[in-house]
């Protein structure tokens, strides 16, 4: 064979064999690729629209609980509640000190619920 010949035949075959191992090495980057990408989506930081809409649901959920609450049917409750810490707290009004604590125990009851804070007032009675 000749130095001409060998040069192009062993360059065919040193370009045949990168082009073998190039879809495997390609397939390996892109794993890493969608690794790192799912990695950092899982690390990222919640939206505001998230963070509300995670509030309000955990908000709901306590104050189903609460109207479901034999003795509460007459009080007027509001929840604001915080999903990520857990942290309730209750306004409104209510018709005798009983409810405040009907109320609070019926929050601390879900699921979630690290602390409670009433912020209740009783209502006054109308009359002369």
């Amino acid at each position: 064979m000749k130095l001409p010949q060998l040069v192009v035949s062993s360059g065919l075959a040193i370009a045949v064999a990168a082009f073998a191992y190039t879809p495997a090495f390609a397939a390996n980057s892109t794993t890493g690729a969608s690794d790192s990408t799912a990695a950092t989506s899982a690390q990222a930081a919640p939206t505001k629209k998230s963070v509300r809409a995670a509030n309000r649901a955990f908000s709901k959920t306590v104050q189903k609980a609460i109207f479901k609450t034999r003795g509460l049917e007459q009080a007027t409750i509001s929840v604001f509640g915080n999903a990520k810490t857990g942290h309730v707290t209750l306004a409104g009004q209510i018709m005798s000190e009983d409810q405040d604590g009907l109320a609070v125990d019926a929050a601390k009851q879900v699921q979630g619920v690290t602390s409670v804070s009433s912020k209740l007032t009783l209502r006054e009675q109308g009359g002369s």
